[in-house]
């Protein structure tokens, strides 16, 4: 269990929201959940990063916001603050982190989540106000990146959210695969990555090689 947590979010400066995927065969085309968590389980797939390798994402329980965090979305998702309440016990979950590109697009077939589609048991709108966006947008793309594979068992993963600002340090992270790797840009003070920026969602899934069941 890796309880990994930046106390201090710094306001991300909003040249604009843009992500999209590498791979990731499993999409809904609208949003119609409830505040707090998706109206049904769904099964699918999403790629992922790990240690330097591309693996799966397997889904088979729909996402959780605490709704005692305030948010303007029509989810009840949020990006800049902590939940108070975690879906299960802390030492029952890990932390996810996607990247986000800020100010530059990345084509949708080069990301794991793209713009413009909700993945597999993923909420379909967040709010950004705390970061300095707009309070209720669709959820953007992103790539999504684990520091263990809990065994290839599914649990519940606290989201934090990283900034990259240039394409350079995007390509590089990418083709690193690596959370390890966007660790060390962060403590050597990059300035086009930002420190992981806390929410209040939780995605469950077990993270497989690829094509496993």
């Amino acid at each position: 269990m890796i309880n990994f947590r930046f106390a201090t979010v710094g306001k991300i400066a909003a040249a604009g929201l843009l992500l999209a995927s590498l791979y990731a065969p499993a999409y809904a085309q609208q949003n119609t959940d409830p505040r707090g968590h998706g109206r049904l389980n769904a099964y699918g797939k999403t790629n992922n990063n790990e240690s330097g390798l591309l693996l799966e994402d397997i889904y088979t329980r729909t996402w959780f916001c605490d709704l005692s965090v305030p948010a303007q979305s029509s989810s009840g998702c949020e990006v800049g603050a902590s939940y108070n309440h975690p879906p299960v016990p802390p030492n029952q979950f890990d932390p996810l982190y996607i990247t986000v590109p800020l100010g530059f697009a990345v084509p949708p077939m080069q990301m794991q989540c793209p713009n413009g589609l909700v993945c597999v048991d993923h909420p379909g709108t967040i709010d950004l106000s705390r970061i300095g966006l707009p309070g209720n947008v669709p959820t953007p793309g992103h790539d999504h990146f684990t520091t263990t594979t809990n065994q290839g068992a599914p649990e519940f993963w606290d989201v934090f959210v990283i900034g990259v600002k240039n394409r350079q340090t995007y390509d590089a992270i990418e083709a690193h695969r690596s959370f390890s790797y966007i660790e060390q840009l962060i403590k050597a003070g990059n300035p086009y990555v930002t420190k992981p920026i806390p929410t209040n969602l939780f995605l469950y899934f077990a993270v497989r090689p690829v094509g496993a069941l």
